[in-house]
């Protein structure tokens, strides 16, 4: 029975929250290496970079810094977010009807 369930589960409906707890913990002042490839293989620009940040920085309620940090934050947030409560709806209703 319970191997079923997690082979019903989503694992999208896993990613999404466990992206942003693990952004919601992070800690932006910490001095940690880049998880940015382009940064990583030595191209300068990245469309993404501080976006990271920025959604950890919205979690928090820091608005001011999370659009200082990358401009997409409250967006890719508010994506992941509607995202998630669209999954989680869905799967519970999969899961009521069986």
């Amino acid at each position: 029975m319970r191997m079923s369930l997690y082979r019903k589960l989503n694992p999208e409906l896993l990613a999404w929250p466990a992206g942003l707890l693990c952004l919601f913990f992070l800690d932006p002042a910490a001095n940690h290496p880049s998880l940015c490839l382009l940064k990583n293989v030595g191209i300068p620009f990245c469309p993404g970079c501080g976006l990271g940040h920025g959604v950890h920085y919205l979690l928090h309620g820091q608005w001011r810094e999370a659009v200082h940090h990358h401009w997409l934050a409250p967006v890719v947030v508010a994506t992941l977010l509607y995202r998630t409560f669209q999954l989680a709806r869905q799967q519970y209703t999969d899961f009521k009807l069986q």
